[in-house]
């Protein structure tokens, strides 16, 4: 069996923070430079859009958690 990655939690982490989709991209251009529209979190947040690894460095940074948080992770 290979590791998949499954659903994106994201969102739950981002609302535990008290973010907006928004807020979010702000904070993850300020402190990495790294550019994320509203959209693309959205995205993101309903697994329509995996994320780089670049882009979970980032977000992980910024939210305080592991890029294994990220995600449901399956083998």
């Amino acid at each position: 069996m290979a590791l998949s990655r499954g659903m994106c939690l994201l969102r739950p982490i981002r609302l535990s923070k008290g973010l907006t989709q928004d807020q979010l991209s702000i904070l993850v251009f300020e402190k990495t430079g790294i550019s994320m529209s509203r959209v693309m979190i959205s995205q993101f947040e309903n697994t329509k859009r995996p994320l780089s690894p670049e882009q979970m460095r980032a977000i992980c940074l910024v939210m305080g958690c592991t890029e294994a948080d990220l995600y449901e992770w399956s083998l």
